[in-house]
C-alpha cells in the first residue's frame, strides 16, 4: 500500500479519537496493519484490568447518526507500555457534532462504550462490599443526627459509681441533696411529746415550737406555777433512709409559785441530738418503720435543772401505718414510738416511754388533719441528784426520786397550707398516775420542711 495510503489512515483515526482522548495519559500508539482493523478494537492481554470508570456510562452526543461511530478508533496499548492509554476521569467519549450541521432533531445520539473501549463500559454504581471509606461516613452521619434527636447520655464519673454503690447500702438521695422523703406525704408527725414521739420518715425541716405546761398547786416542791419550752427541732435527711434529728434546742423557763423554795429561771435547755434510719419504706401498704439512738446531753442551765448527770442515750423504734385509704371521707394514719433513757450515770433518772399518734386525713385531700395522742412515762430508776419527789418528763431530768408511772392524752389536729409549711396544736391533760408537775399542756409548732 502507497505511504500516503497509511498517512491517511492515521490522521483519520486520530481525529476520530481526539474528542475521547481530551486528557490522554500517553503517546499514542501505532496502529496495526489495515487488515487487523476489524469490527471490534484491538487490546492487549492487560487492558481488561484498568479501572471502571469514575464519573458513570457513556454520554450521549449530537448530530451524528449511531451508525457513524460504529467503526472501532479506541486507543490500542503497546506491549512496550501495559498502561491504559484512554484518560476516562472525565467521562465516557463524546462525538462531536458537525460546525454548524445539528442532527436533523436535535437529539442526543449515545456512543456505545464498545466503541470506546468495552473494558470501560459502567452501566451502573455498585456499593462495594467492603468500603471502610463509606462505612465512617455512614456512621458519622448516623451519630449527627442521634445527636440532634436525643442527648447522648454522659459517660459516668467514678464519684458516680462509687454513689450509686452507697446508695444501694444507705438509700436514694430523693432527687437533691438533703431533700426529705416526699413518697409519704399522707402522714403528719406527731405534736404532743415532741421530743421523743418521731416521725419514721426522713425528712429534711425546721420546726419553731412553744409548750406551756402548768404545774399543779397541790405539787409539794413547786406549789403551782408554769414551765415554758421555747425553740426549734431540726432534720435534716441524706437519703430516704438516713437522717439526723436535733430533737430538742432552746430554752426553758422555770416560774414556780410564791410560796415554793424554789425562783424564777430561765436558761438553756439541754441538748438532744441523734441519728435515725428507716430500715422499712413500705411504698405500697402504706408502713414505715424506723429506729435512732438520741443523745441526751445536760448542757443547759442549772437553775433551771438542764445540767442533771453526764448524759443519757435514749435508743428507740417507730412505725408508722396509713390505712383504709380507699374511703371516700379520708384515711387513718397512726405513728407509734417507744424507747427506753439510758443514764450513764447514778444522777440521773431512767425512764420508758410509749408515745401513739393517730390522725384523720379528710377526704385525703392530705390538708386537715384532727387527731389524738396517748404519752406514757414510766420512771423505772431514781436519781441521786436532788431530793424533789418528782419527774419532769421530757422537760426536766431532775434526778429525783420519784419512782411512778403517768398516762396523758392529747387532742388537736394539724393544717398543711401545703407539704413544705404546716402547722399543728393540741391540748393534753393527765389520764392516770400521779399527776407530778402536769396539770395540763398546750402544744404548738410549725414546720418548714423541704
Amino acid at each position: 500500500m502507497p505511504r500516503a495510503v497509511w498517512v491517511a489512515l492515521t490522521l483519520v483515526a486520530v481525529g476520530t479519537a481526539s474528542p475521547a482522548g481530551a486528557q490522554p495519559l500517553g503517546p499514542l500508539e501505532p496502529l496495526p496493519p489495515p487488515e487487523a482493523l476489524g469490527s471490534t478494537p484491538i487490546r492487549s492481554a492487560h487492558s481488561a484490568a484498568r479501572p471502571a470508570p469514575v464519573l458513570g456510562a457513556p454520554v450521549a452526543v449530537v448530530g451524528v447518526a449511531p451508525e457513524a461511530s460504529l467503526t472501532p478508533t479506541g486507543f490500542v496499548d503497546a506491549p512496550v507500555n501495559p498502561q491504559p492509554r484512554r484518560g476516562a476521569a472525565f467521562g465516557a467519549p463524546v462525538v462531536a457534532a458537525t460546525f454548524g450541521t445539528p442532527a436533523p432533531d436535535e437529539s442526543a445520539v449515545a456512543v456505545p462504550a464498545a466503541l470506546v473501549d468495552k473494558a470501560l463500559a459502567r452501566t451502573a454504581y455498585t456499593t462495594p462490599t467492603a468500603d471502610t471509606v463509606n462505612e465512617f461516613l455512614t456512621k458519622r452521619s448516623d451519630l449527627k443526627d442521634k445527636g440532634k434527636d436525643e442527648k447522648l447520655p454522659a459517660p459516668k464519673r467514678s464519684s458516680w459509681k462509687f454513689g450509686d454503690a452507697l446508695e444501694g447500702v444507705f438509700g436514694s438521695r430523693n432527687g437533691g441533696w438533703f431533700r426529705g422523703d416526699h413518697m409519704f406525704d399522707g402522714f403528719i408527725s406527731p405534736v404532743s411529746n415532741p421530743f421523743l414521739a418521731e416521725d419514721p420518715r426522713s425528712i429534711t425541716e425546721l420546726r419553731p415550737l412553744f409548750i406551756y405546761q402548768k404545774v399543779p398547786t397541790d405539787q409539794r416542791d413547786f406549789r403551782g406555777g408554769h414551765i415554758t419550752f421555747f425553740g426549734a427541732q431540726g432534720r435534716v435527711a441524706f437519703t430516704d433512709r438516713w437522717s439526723l434529728v436535733f430533737h430538742k434546742f432552746g430554752g426553758i423557763t422555770v416560774n414556780p409559785d410564791g410560796n415554793s423554795r424554789f425562783g424564777d429561771e430561765t436558761g438553756f435547755a439541754e441538748l438532744w441530738l441523734g441519728p435515725k434510719y428507716t430500715f422499712y419504706r413500705g411504698e405500697e401498704n402504706g408502713a414505715l418503720v424506723a429506729g435512732g439512738l438520741q443523745f441526751q446531753l445536760p448542757v443547759g442551765s442549772s437553775g433551771a435543772f438542764q445540767d442533771t448527770g453526764s448524759l443519757s442515750l435514749v435508743p428507740y423504734v417507730t412505725y408508722g401505718q396509713n390505712f383504709l385509704r380507699d374511703m371516700r371521707l379520708g384515711s387513718f394514719n397512726s405513728i407509734i414510738t417507744t424507747g427506753y433513757s439510758f443514764a450513764t450515770n447514778s444522777e440521773r433518772s431512767d425512764y420508758y416511754w410509749l408515745s401513739a399518734h393517730l390522725d384523720f386525713d379528710i377526704l385525703n385531700k392530705h390538708h386537715f388533719y384532727p387527731l389524738a395522742e396517748l404519752n406514757w412515762f414510766l420512771t423505772t430508776t431514781r436519781g441521786t441528784t436532788t431530793t424533789i419527789g418528782s419527774e419532769g418528763r421530757d422537760l426536766i431530768n431532775f434526778g429525783g426520786q420519784a419512782k411512778h408511772g403517768l398516762l396523758t392524752g392529747a387532742l388537736g389536729g394539724r393544717v398543711k397550707l401545703n407539704e413544705h409549711a404546716q402547722f399543728g396544736g393540741a391540748f393534753e391533760i393527765p389520764f392516770a398516775g400521779p399527776k407530778d408537775l402536769f396539770r395540763y399542756r398546750f402544744t404548738i409548732d410549725f414546720i418548714l420542711r423541704y
